[in-house]
């Protein structure tokens, strides 16, 4: 029997910077996000909203989180929920405990991967996709040994140096990180690159906040790489 490609082979071969579509450009001003809240572990937690245009169906759920010093907003004010939204996911992001409107105070970093599993079944989210920045990693990293993500795209995550066992994290996962970015994204890249099915990518003329500094670049890498691990994995909703 010959077996098919594996998905770190495809990962390494993929081409994650073909152009946005016009067509989908369009379709995001057809977007309309909404504002929700969830009571969680005490918390009061905030969170956007974007879904697919003119109710179609939902390729799979992204769930954005935020680096420290930023919030929600931080995934808004380029487009890319919006954007995301038109290439047909379902977009979520929340305002992390002690940032923007999220109400409650900031909690420990041992307890953040239990509260991010809290909002996940909160919202009856099954195997979301995850969009991570720096700080956020906390909230991400000590959960890749489990069947909990359909992938994570990591931007210049904070903490990699902690993980062990790295050959047993089978979650995909796409290091991003800006070319000007001298201090988490190098060395998350260094980190990350021998997880089994991870592929690096970094982002022209962009800074630490890589998704910030060519918005447009970054929503290409990220719509393909999702699209990517969609064709390749049956993912539920």
């Amino acid at each position: 029997m010959v077996e098919g490609p594996t998905l770190s082979s495809i990962l390494s071969r993929a081409d994650l910077c073909r152009a946005v579509p016009e067509n989908t450009k369009k379709l995001a001003e057809k977007v309309q996000p909404t504002e929700n809240r969830l009571e969680l572990q005490g918390h009061n937690v905030f969170y956007r909203e974007a879904k697919p245009p003119d109710n179609h169906y939902a390729k799979a759920t992204i769930v954005f989180l935020h680096g420290q010093s930023f919030s929600s907003t931080t995934w808004t004010e380029n487009g890319l929920l919006s954007n995301m939204a038109a290439h047909g996911y379902h977009c979520i992001a929340l305002d992390l405990p002690g940032s923007g409107r999220t109400v409650g105070p900031a909690i420990p970093a041992e307890e953040k991967p239990s509260f991010f599993l809290s909002f996940i079944y909160g919202l009856g989210l099954k195997q979301p996709m995850v969009v991570a920045a720096s700080m956020s990693a906390q909230y991400i990293l000590p959960l890749l040994n489990r069947d909990i993500f359909a992938c994570v795209v990591g931007v210049a995550l904070s903490n990699t140096q902690e993980l062990v066992d790295v050959q047993r994290l089978r979650t995909p996962l796409l290091c991003v990180w800006g070319e000007r970015d001298t201090s988490l994204g190098p060395s998350s890249a260094n980190n990350l690159k021998n997880l089994p099915n991870s592929r690096l990518q970094q982002i022209q003329a962009a800074g630490h906040a890589a998704h910030l500094g060519n918005p447009e670049q970054f929503q290409s890498v990220l719509a393909n790489f999702l699209d990517l691990i969609r064709s390749y994995h049956a993912i539920p909703m």
